[in-house]
């Protein structure tokens, strides 16, 4: 099915283009800021970084033949999760190993405050104003560095078969039926967040597990370290907390939105659930090398991600969220298990839920190690 949902969105993503070419953008009426690039760039290669597992699946399905397709130019992409930034320091000067990097703000943050990216021309990245301006009220944009967006999500995942009594709340995995049969994501950034979404709900405060990470983050640590003896497995991908969910060595926990989908489609015994209250993505970020030759290009790229007709193709096809409302409320509209998980709504843009991430820079070594030591190895 997905095959199918590809190929008739890459046909009306051409459609489109045809129409009104990508990377037009109305300054006004009957104005617009350049022509479209299609085949602008034949015969040039453009090298780009992303996450592997569902985000994988759609650079290469789906993007790389729509990129191809219009530039003329060929689109290399290399998955893995932690690297980007290691190779990309390690590259000869003026030969980076990626020209283009789809990374995260922790990782993204300390890269460009290093100097180990360029900033871009918005004016070559119009589609970008369709995105909603809370999704990019950051000095990330604000400073031209790139684009950003709420990616993955936090979402609870269930055995269906083991659990009976769904958990439909953060405070329902203090439950005493999945002590010793928690996973639980070893990177610090999402699980101390979820931890600090169950101890303001079991307190009866949902809802305020942002203002509890800003305040108290030291608080939050101890808490994650009480219950860190409750937890049975630290996934490292989202896909071994889905494969351990299924296999029963795990009843209950969280996962990245995205890598639940797959699962849950093909009718795999797994359960979302999605609290209104504290939500949270991972804020996802494009960056382009400082070493890159391809600028120009690597700009098309952004722009090509952030049309409407791709991302489309993102949320329906890959379950991912997306920064433009219309298309939000067009997919959610047609898909009861994306609306169950992603921002739709005018109050979820309203209220764009990032991880903590001011919190944890302000003390970021201290968390590391309290995670580390504390956390993951006592537990």
């Amino acid at each position: 099915m997905s095959d199918r949902l590809g190929w008739k969105n890459r046909r009306e993503f051409m459609k489109y283009t045809a129409a009104t070419g990508v990377g037009l953008a109305a300054l006004g009426p009957g104005s617009f800021v350049r022509p479209a690039y299609s085949q602008d760039f034949k015969g040039e290669e453009l090298r780009i970084f992303t996450y592997a597992g569902a985000w994988g699946d759609q650079f290469t399905k789906n993007f790389a033949p729509l990129f191809e397709e219009l530039t003329g130019a060929k689109l290399i992409v290399e998955l893995g999760w932690w690297d980007s930034v290691p190779k990309l320091k390690a590259s000869p000067p003026g030969k980076p190993a990626f020209d283009l990097i789809m990374t995260d703000a922790t990782q993204g943050y300390p890269a460009i405050r290093e100097g180990l990216f360029q900033t871009v021309d918005f004016g070559k990245i119009p589609n970008a104003s369709k995105f909603s301006p809370n999704v990019m009220d950051n000095w990330v944009v604000k400073d031209a560095w790139g684009v950003t967006w709420p990616d993955a999500a936090q979402t609870g995942v269930y055995n269906t078969e083991i659990v009976k009594e769904a958990p439909t709340r953060w405070a329902d995995l203090l439950d005493e039926r999945f002590t010793g049969k928690l996973g639980m994501y070893n990177s610090f950034y999402f699980s101390l967040f979820t931890f600090a979404s169950i101890m303001v709900d079991a307190e009866g405060k949902a809802g305020t597990a942002r203002q509890r990470c800003a305040e108290d983050i030291d608080g939050v640590l101890q808490y994650a370290k009480e219950q860190s003896a409750r937890v049975n497995y630290w996934w490292p991908s989202s896909s071994d907390m889905a494969l351990n969910l299924v296999q029963r060595n795990v009843s209950v926990g969280n996962i990245h939105s995205v890598d639940a989908f797959g699962p849950v489609r093909e009718g795999e015994p797994i359960g979302v659930f999605v609290p209104d209250t504290d939500r949270a993505s991972f804020q996802a970020l494009w960056l382009a090398s400082k070493d890159t030759q391809k600028k120009e290009l690597a700009e098309v790229a952004i722009d090509i991600f952030c049309s409407e007709a791709f991302q489309e193709i993102y949320a329906s096809d890959g379950g991912f969220p997306t920064g433009i409302p219309s298309v939000a409320k067009k997919v959610a509209a047609g898909d009861e298990l994306w609306a169950s998980i992603n921002p739709y709504t005018d109050a979820h843009f309203d209220n764009v839920g990032y991880y903590p991430y001011d919190a944890y820079f302000a003390d970021w070594d201290n968390i590391v190690q309290f995670w580390d030591k504390e956390v993951l190895r006592k537990s």
